[in-house]
């Protein structure tokens, strides 16, 4: 195949979630899958394939630019661009791939993020770059340039980047919650957070509560830990009360981690009521909460904060920017209080030292920039009308939602009629080129139906929705 043979326009739909970019990429990368294009032939020139596809020669640059890194084509200086060869894996000394990943909690944990087989990404946790704080990340990046060499060396504060601590511990004014530097911790992610409360407070055997469905990373760190984990049922308007009074009698658990806003996987926020009455139950119980609020920038200003309801007496606050502003940056924090902020900082010193100060440097930039928080209305609102278009499709092609719409990355709806579990209708979907992401991967017990999140910056597709459509009819 050559320049003149190439198959344009190549097919883009201008009304996806995935960016031009993107979808110029995938739809290469298939032709070089599938033997359309072969190594050695030359592919049309920047301007040409721009003109010929209707989009800017900034798209294509960017799009041969990621095929160059990732070694699917070579760059020839005056030449143009041309189709690598293809080494096998014994050559290159990489496992063999199969074709298609098996969807399973080893690969949920280990290559999800770097697995570029699967087109439809219906089942992911992050949002496309699109989507992304991009302008103010780059003004951010500017500023760091632009400093004195000997800030951007050397080992960080313990705490983190004091000017970011400050702008954490003051946005919680907004809140009525009067917060000093002192109590907040910064961390590699949400995750690590996590990781630290559970080495600082429990030991393995000891038992703890999480929502069911939950985070699964959380699932999978907890048993990694030997920790007794129970499952409280959430519901539409938080936690099951009742099960959670009956479970803290029975099992007297350390910590409750529960994400009251915009939970993943099942998108539903807690009520004031529910607020207050969880509060009450640690409490009487003497457990630690553990409130997971990553999704808070994307939910609506009446949705409780249980760190301001309780001030921070049990309840230890955790969040980061990975879903406003980048994943990339690996940059969550921890609010408590000041003595419990200490002994954090201990267990974070002996298994990671401090964070990289740049990149602290970098979200505080993009923090104080002036276009955060006008980014963050746009895209709750993106997501929103997304959530709202994802949920038309997929209740038309016969799935029924766990709840009402309120917004942010994720939906949750299951098969009514299917005599298939979710791990079963995963593996079909996953040979049409979706991945989804089953209930199981969510819960401590396997649940009663089939489950699944849905990513509704990627899921609103015809193809998935013909694909669950078929599948109802099919019985």
């Amino acid at each position: 195949m050559t320049p003149d043979t190439l198959p344009l326009p190549l097919p883009l739909d201008r009304q996806s979630a995935l960016g031009l970019v993107e979808q110029v990429v995938a739809a290469l990368g298939a032709l070089v899958d599938n033997g359309s294009l072969r190594p050695g032939e030359r592919l049309p020139s920047i301007r040409q394939f721009a003109r010929r596809q209707g989009v800017s020669n900034a798209t294509i640059v960017e799009a041969y630019e990621r095929l160059v890194a990732s070694g699917t084509l070579i760059a020839r200086r005056g030449s143009g661009f041309f189709i690598a060869k293809r080494e096998t894996a014994e050559r290159s000394g990489l496992p063999a791939l199969q074709s298609n990943p098996v969807i399973d909690a080893a690969w949920l944990f280990s290559e999800v993020f770097a697995d570029e087989r699967v087109p439809i990404k219906a089942g992911c946790g992050w949002l496309p770059s699109s989507m992304l704080d991009g302008e103010g990340l780059h003004a951010a990046e500017r500023r760091i340039l632009r400093s004195p060499g000997a800030q951007q060396v050397g080992y960080g504060h313990p705490f983190g980047y004091a000017p970011l601590r400050q702008t954490i511990a003051k946005s919680f004014a907004n809140w009525s919650l009067d917060v000093a530097p002192q109590q907040v911790l910064t961390t590699h992610g949400v995750t690590q957070a996590l990781d630290l409360i559970i080495r600082t407070l429990v030991k393995p055997g000891d038992t703890v509560f999480i929502e069911e469905p939950g985070y699964c990373n959380l699932i999978a760190m907890l048993r990694l830990a030997a920790i007794n984990v129970v499952g409280v049922p959430r519901t539409v308007s938080g936690v099951d009360l009742e099960a959670l009074e009956q479970l803290a009698a029975q099992h007297k658990p350390k910590i409750f981690f529960t994400n009251p806003v915009l939970q993943n996987p099942t998108g539903t926020s807690y009520t004031p009521a529910c607020a207050m009455r969880v509060l009450q139950a640690a409490e009487r119980h003497g457990f630690w909460v553990v409130e997971d609020d990553l999704y808070r920038e994307l939910a609506q200003a009446t949705d409780p904060m249980l760190a301001a309801l309780d001030g921070l007496r049990r309840v230890i606050y955790v969040s980061g920017f990975s879903k406003t502003i980048a994943p990339s940056l690996r940059l969550g924090f921890i609010v408590c209080q000041g003595e419990l902020a200490q002994e954090l900082a201990r267990t974070k010193m002996i298994l990671s030292l401090t964070n990289s100060e740049i990149t602290e440097r970098l979200v505080y930039n993009a923090l104080t920039e002036g276009h955060h928080r006008r980014h963050v209305e746009r895209l709750a609102g993106t997501l929103l009308s997304a959530q709202a278009q994802v949920s038309a499709r997929l209740e038309d092609a016969g799935l029924l939602p766990f709840g009402p719409l309120r917004g942010g990355m994720f939906y949750w709806a299951r098969m009514q009629n299917s005599a298939l579990s979710a791990t079963e209708i995963a593996d079909r979907a996953l040979a049409q080129g979706i991945w989804l992401a089953p209930g199981e991967f969510f819960h401590v017990a396997p649940p009663e139906y089939p489950w699944f999140r849905f990513n509704v910056a990627f899921s609103d597709l015809p193809k998935l929705s013909d694909f669950f459509r078929k599948l109802a009819a099919a019985g």
